[in-house]
């Protein structure tokens, strides 16, 4: 593996826990919030690697899924962590798809 990929496996890493964090501490209104993050995170992973950000995009939904079933943490709101990491899982692969996609037209 080259550097700069392991590089951005720590970048995923990092904005995944954020994402975590704002999954579990949202209440009411933090929906917006919460898909929002979801959102940025995934386009970023996919800008990062547009050949290789699905594996990105995989351990990102690895990560939310494990969080949510092994209960790691105590939601504020158990719905809020329930819907988020559901949606958080279609929304990180469609949006790393997007921005690999958009990055491989800028490189052209």
């Amino acid at each position: 593996m080259d550097t700069k990929f392991l590089r951005h496996i720590a970048i995923s890493l990092a904005v995944t826990a954020l994402v975590v964090y704002i999954i579990y501490h949202s209440i009411g209104s933090g929906a917006y919030l919460m898909m929002s993050a979801l959102a940025i995170s995934s386009f970023l992973i996919g800008y990062l690697e547009p050949h290789r950000g699905w594996i990105l995009a995989l351990m990102q939904v690895a990560i939310l899924l494990s969080v949510y079933f092994l209960k790691l943490f105590t939601p504020v709101s158990a719905d809020m962590a329930m819907f988020g990491t559901f949606a958080g899982c279609g929304i990180s692969l469609v949006f790393s798809f997007v921005a690999g996609r958009l990055a491989r037209l800028f490189e052209k």
